[in-house]
């Protein structure tokens, strides 16, 4: 047993050794054959490395097209290095969110053409690609995006004619339109974030004839605000008026010529006891002379001539 063993191990390192004999002469008859094919093999991989060993980055994602089999619909190929066979191409889509601008020339809801100026914020949805490579393109942009929020902005301007575009918050159209827009490319594999309006631009004409119309009604409104606070006042001093006739009538009920004589001796006195007074004018004369003023000088305590009366 253990000699039919070591036979049959003897006669394997025989035939090992002639196969590796034999492989070493064809090598050697056959040297500049393969080298040949070396550097062969070798300028197709350095020709063709872009095609075979493909880097996807950061925010993007890869499509396979196969020669033999087509695009790959449900692969998506993420972020890093993949290797593919250089007769396949592979598509990179960015699917972070993008902006692109855009001027639009739109007619009103009276036939008026004006001009709108907007952005688009959108992306493209990751889990569909292969879907959006197979049915619209790497250019979907234009041939999906901008088409389509175009309709939609046309749809939703000609509903109002030119003065109402200045009434209405520019937020209601916006939302307006990326409602129908995202209705309509939401079967295209896209997604329309947002769309941001920053300009109407109106024909000169209209936009003059509607900025004096706008001033005359603000003017309009101050004449309106004038004439009210007008009103308020008139009412005010009336009230005011009233008030002091109330008062003087009270006052007035109150006052009898005992009162009034009172108060004038009273402040006479007060006045004499004044270190600056000099002469004190008191009204009416107790001796039936009448109703004129006469003149005490304090120093003299002699009476001044009486004033003639007026």
């Amino acid at each position: 047993m253990f000699d039919r063993f070591r036979r049959r191990s003897k006669k394997l390192e025989t035939v090992a050794s002639e196969g590796g004999e034999a492989a070493r002469r064809w090598a050697g008859e056959h040297e500049i054959r393969l080298v040949l094919m070396a550097l062969v093999l070798g300028f197709i991989v350095v020709f063709y490395w872009s095609n075979i060993v493909i880097s996807i980055g950061a925010g993007q994602a890869g499509v396979l097209w196969s020669r033999f089999f087509g695009t790959e619909v449900n692969a998506i190929y993420p972020e890093g290095i993949h290797f593919i066979l250089p007769i396949n191409v592979m598509t990179i889509y960015n699917v972070r969110y993008q902006k692109i601008d855009r001027e639009f020339d739109v007619l009103t809801k009276d036939g008026l053409s004006i001009k709108v100026d907007l952005s688009i914020r959108f992306k493209p949805i990751e889990k569909l690609l292969g879907r959006l490579h197979q049915s619209v393109g790497p250019d979907y942009v234009e041939t999906v995006v901008v088409p389509e929020v175009g309709m939609a902005l046309r749809a939703v301007i000609g509903q109002y004619r030119p003065e109402e575009l200045y009434a209405t918050s520019f937020s209601k159209i916006e939302d307006d339109v990326v409602q129908l827009a995202r209705d309509q490319v939401r079967s295209r594999y896209v997604l329309i974030d947002d769309v941001l309006i920053y300009k109407i631009t109106l024909p000169p004409i209209v936009s003059t004839a509607i900025q004096r119309k706008l001033e005359q009604e603000q003017a309009a409104l101050e004449m309106q605000y004038r004439l009210e606070t007008a009103r308020q006042e008139a009412e005010r001093k009336k009230l005011e008026a009233q008030g002091i006739k109330m008062y003087q009538q009270t006052i007035a009920s109150s006052l009898t010529p005992q009162v009034l004589s009172y108060e004038s001796i009273q402040a006479a006195l007060a006045l004499a006891k004044s270190p600056n007074s000099k002469i004190i004018v008191l009204g009416g004369g107790g001796n039936g002379a009448g109703n004129f003023p006469f003149f005490f000088n304090m120093e003299g305590a002699k009476p001044a001539v009486p004033a003639k009366p007026k």
